[in-house]
């Protein structure tokens, strides 16, 4: 499972006067910062295709709408299509919207999201890596994702910064074979600078 998070366009917002949330969940076709890949110590970005996720995906899919990716907070849920959360696939992405439940995280989304200390989307998925392409510009890979499999749930984080998502590439490494690791040494090297600012 990955998990990718969004800030700024796709931050949460709270409707005036009232509790329903909405942001985007996935943006397509948007350049993501340097990624880590904590597994295999390598560095990539990713840019998630429109048309990656389909209106059929989300009728057939169990989708939680959670506080930072934790289940015991969920705050609404599509099931098969239906539900208390509303998913909807534009040009932008994938558009997520709930009314609040009256419940303790309820509750505290609405004031954080209000007070703007909540202020990312995130979601947490699954793809088959026939699904993935990879290619190489200058230093840098780029992970391009066509079509996801699966998705679990949409969250409302207070961290949108991609460095602070779990990462799993498990192609990578054809990219970076074991027995040429030395070669990168200088690469990993710009690319970790690149990653601290």
């Amino acid at each position: 499972m990955e998990i990718r998070s969004y800030g700024q366009d796709a931050a949460p917002k709270l409707a005036q006067d009232s509790r329903n949330i909405e942001g985007y969940a996935i943006v397509f076709d948007q350049e993501s910062e340097v990624l880590y890949d904590r597994q295999n110590k390598r560095y990539f970005r990713e840019i998630i295709r429109s048309g990656a996720v389909t209106q059929d995906l989300l009728a057939h899919s169990d989708v939680k709408a959670l506080l930072e990716h934790t289940i015991g907070r969920m705050l609404a849920r599509r099931y098969n299509g239906s539900g208390t959360l509303s998913l909807t696939v534009d040009a932008h992405g994938l558009k997520y919207s709930f009314e609040a439940p009256t419940t303790q995280d309820g509750d505290y989304a609405v004031e954080m999201v209000r007070r703007g200390d909540l202020f990312g989307s995130s979601f947490a998925y699954m793809t088959d890596e026939n699904n993935v392409q990879y290619e190489r510009k200058g230093n840098m890979l780029y992970r391009y994702v066509n079509k996801i499999d699966w998705i679990g749930d949409v969250s409302i984080v207070s961290d949108p910064a991609y460095m602070g998502t779990d990462v799993s590439v498990r192609s990578l490494e054809k990219f970076y074979p074991e027995d040429r690791k030395d070669e990168y040494k200088e690469e990993v090297a710009e690319l970790r600078k690149l990653s601290e600012n």
